[in-house]
């Protein structure tokens, strides 16, 4: 699946998302958001329903104000509102962990909120984990891949390393790190369950 914007005749931006059926062997495009950019780099599975970082007047650089979502079962667009962040330059970065919804709001003063939504669709319980300073002097964003379920620890993309936050002493431990000249290269984390039962029982 992929999201792109185009220029329609009115020179207007138009979001769809193109949807690849195995089953019909077919693409097929869902259209119907207006509502300013979808930064399809940052796409994450959540829930049943894949969620962008929504931007408004992307074009002169706007701040991102919500989170868009689709759901493929109703090919229909939703909206989820962000976290409460403060002023000055921001960019989110979405992550799932466990299950949950994760956002983190990073800040041009090198540091970044991490919060995570305890109810799926229920906006108020938008919880912040943790506030992270970057060890770098340069300013990198910091993406969330997964949280412990404590919340002291939490993996996190910070530029081209994949690292592990100790909220406890604020210490990092890298785990790995790749070299790349793909702008849109993107890290995600999948979590599974070893069992010595069958699937197929």
């Amino acid at each position: 699946m992929f999201s792109f914007p185009r220029i329609d005749n009115e020179g207007k931006h138009v979001n769809m998302v193109s949807v690849y059926s195995l089953k019909g062997n077919s693409w097929s495009s869902i259209q119907g958001f207006d509502s300013g950019h979808v930064n399809g780099n940052v796409g994450v599975f959540a829930n049943g329903f894949f969620h962008w970082e929504g931007c408004y007047d992307y074009v002169s650089g706007g701040v991102s104000s919500e989170i868009v979502t689709l759901d493929l079962a109703k090919e229909r667009y939703g909206r989820i509102a962000l976290p409460s962040y403060e002023g000055g330059g921001i960019h989110w970065t979405l992550g799932e962990s466990r299950g949950r919804l994760v956002a983190c709001c990073n800040y041009e003063s090198n540091k970044a909120d991490m919060w995570v939504m305890k109810e799926y669709g229920v906006e108020k319980t938008w919880t912040k984990l943790v506030t992270i300073s970057s060890p770098d002097d340069g300013r990198v964003n910091i993406s969330p891949l997964f949280v412990a379920e404590n919340g002291d620890e939490v993996l996190v993309k910070l530029g081209t390393e994949v690292t592990l936050y100790n909220s406890r002493n604020a210490s990092f431990k890298r785990i790995a790190d790749y070299v790349s000249t793909d702008d849109f290269l993107q890290v995600q984390v999948a979590t599974y369950l070893e069992s010595l039962a069958s699937p197929h029982i």
